[in-house]
């Protein structure tokens, strides 16, 4: 992915298309905000901008094609506004975007109801020596005016090579080091778990990445800055692994293995995803981030 430097002139700019196409309301008024967080806004949408266009340029570039996206808007009633648009290969044999503005203030991670963007990549890779790519970044101002930062990345969990899973986790935690954080703190609180009992439904993610939510993610520009450089990390290092192992032999072991984790994605945010289950349309999470195929 290519990193994108805007001036405070074109972030002002773009923040005006960016409401001129989407208008104002709850969830989008920009205009509130103090000047440390609508900061943090204009820089949102930039990194947004940004990251779907390198996103569509790789996706194109590994999968040999420079079709048209397949769109879908959705403005749902005391509920948001959802742009979707997905693109189909034989590498990346799924790959979507989503943008969201939420426009209620639902717990526990939708407290948006002054200014918020939610924006989330996903790959369903064609081999199935690669598992899928989830990687979702969010920031929140609520009505009170208290703002906040999540995020999660991670692979999902296949019969990865060792080196694959090695080398997402060093880029992680290289960002880590950088900005001198501890990067177990930040490991998803699911890994290892059995599928069973309250996360009978919970995907298989590989831990590699990371599970960024809670009081100590607020949305200022230390924050940001930390969460956008680790967003940038998991999705070039995950193209890299796509890329290399776009046509790797694989087994039916394999294959079966693959099957197993889409149905398990699908299951996840059927019965066990907040948001899925509560919150986000079924035609919104469905069209970015479902399965191309499942088998039972």
């Amino acid at each position: 992915m290519t990193k994108a430097r805007c001036t405070s002139g074109a972030l002002l700019s773009l923040l005006a298309l960016m409401q001129a196409a989407w208008g104002t309301g709850p969830g989008d008024e920009f205009e509130q905000l103090p000047s440390g967080q609508a900061e943090v806004a204009k820089r949102m949408l930039a990194f947004i901008d940004a990251t779907e266009k390198s996103f569509w340029r790789d996706v194109d570039r590994i999968n040999h094609s420079h079709g048209s996206a397949e769109p879908l808007v959705l403005d749902v009633p005391d509920n948001g506004h959802y742009e979707v648009r997905v693109k189909r290969g034989d590498v990346a044999e799924k790959a979507g975007v989503m943008v969201v503005t939420t426009q209620v203030e639902k717990p526990p991670f939708v407290i948006g109801g002054r200014w918020n963007r939610f924006f989330e990549v996903a790959i369903h890779p064609k081999n199935p020596r690669v598992g899928m790519l989830h990687a979702t970044f969010s920031v929140q101002i609520s009505a009170r005016g208290d703002g906040n930062i999540g995020a999660t990345m991670d692979m999902m969990k296949v019969n990865q090579p060792p080196e694959d899973l090695a080398l997402m986790d060093a880029r992680v935690t290289g960002v880590f080091a950088r900005h001198g954080i501890d990067r177990e703190r930040w490991r998803s609180k699911s890994c290892n778990k059995p599928n069973a009992g309250p996360w009978k439904w919970h995907r298989d993610g590989t831990c590699t990445g990371v599970s960024m939510y809670g009081v100590d993610m607020p949305a200022d520009d230390q924050t940001f800055t930390l969460v956008s450089e680790l967003y940038t990390a998991v999705v070039d290092a995950y193209f890299g692994i796509l890329e290399k192992r776009a046509n790797a032999p694989f087994s039916a072991d394999d294959l079966a293995t693959q099957d197993f984790m889409r149905r398990r994605w699908l299951e996840d945010q059927l019965f066990w995803d907040v948001l899925a289950r509560n919150f986000v349309p079924y035609e919104a999470w469905s069209a970015v981030n479902a399965p191309p195929v499942v088998k039972y």
